[in-house]
């Protein structure tokens, strides 16, 4: 047996060697991310000196912008009014989609009859809906809600009919063949099933709700996140404004991973996840 047979035949080798391998590639991952942010930083700084400094504030302007913003009670106010709107709208729409997506797709003859309906309406974006939900209820957070709950709904009941309408055949005959109860069929092969691809529907409805929700923030002058970026537009005061944007995206990545790493620890059971762990 030679050296190279005896390494790869000693599974402590093969796992110090997995182990090494996978903190270089920490490593360069991070070195590589990194990297990314400061050349982001740079090419921003380049694109404020040349242009206007009036439309793009600098990094140094920015950043004391954020210093003088963040601490004030106007900022986390904003931030729980943007995330009280996108909970709520969110629960809502799951409540909503998860049960008409699976009863949907558990029926062939209500998939076909829906499928038309469904591919239109949710094509309609949700900002074009602004002056209808406004003249009804105003700018309030029933208006917000209702336009997170329409823009949120659809991705979350399409992934939910097309998980149940994908669910395994054989597993589907089996229970049959032993005759087991609905409920049960319901609760140990229709959910199990349908749940990571729910999940994946419900972390994408997450982002368009947020975006939804400062969208329209923005436009109707409700409180939250994108009221204060248009206040500090009105005021000429861009390097706040983008505060709050750089805000709005880094939560959007946190809901992104928090959404991602939740799946992953509720699913551990799934096989990509598994493959991924």
């Amino acid at each position: 047996m030679t050296a190279t047979d005896s390494v790869a035949a000693d599974p402590g080798t093969r796992r110090r060697s997995r182990g090494r391998d996978g903190r270089i590639g920490a490593r360069r991952l991070v070195a590589e991310r990194v990297g990314l942010v400061l050349l982001v930083l740079v090419a921003w700084e380049a694109a404020a000196r040349i242009l206007d400094a009036r439309a793009i504030p600098g990094v140094a302007q920015v950043f004391e912008a954020a210093l003088t913003t963040v601490p004030t009670p106007a900022f986390w106010g904003a931030l729980g009014a943007t995330l009280y709107g996108w909970a709520l709208g969110m629960l809502i729409a799951a409540a909503i989609g998860i049960p008409a997506g699976m009863l949907i797709g558990a029926n062939r003859i209500a998939t076909t009859m829906s499928q038309g309906m469904i591919d239109f309406l949710r094509t309609v974006p949700a900002i074009m809906l602004v002056p209808l939900v406004v003249l009804l209820m105003g700018s309030t957070l029933e208006m917000k809600v209702t336009l997170i709950v329409i823009s949120s709904v659809w991705p979350i009941l399409i992934h939910a009919r097309y998980a149940i309408g994908h669910v395994d055949p054989v597993a589907q005959d089996s229970v049959g063949v032993f005759r087991v109860r609905a409920i049960d069929r319901v609760a140990f092969l229709f959910i199990p099933s349908a749940a990571p691809l729910i999940a994946t529907g419900i972390r994408v409805a997450a982002t368009v709700a947020l975006m939804v929700s400062i969208g329209t923030e923005i436009v109707t002058s409700a409180p939250g996140i994108g009221q204060q970026i248009l206040l500090a537009q009105a005021n000429s005061n861009p390097a706040r404004a983008f505060v709050f944007i750089l805000v709005s995206g880094l939560l959007g990545v946190v809901i992104n991973l928090s959404f991602s790493a939740l799946q992953r620890r509720a699913m551990f059971w799934h096989v990509a996840n598994q493959r991924e762990a």
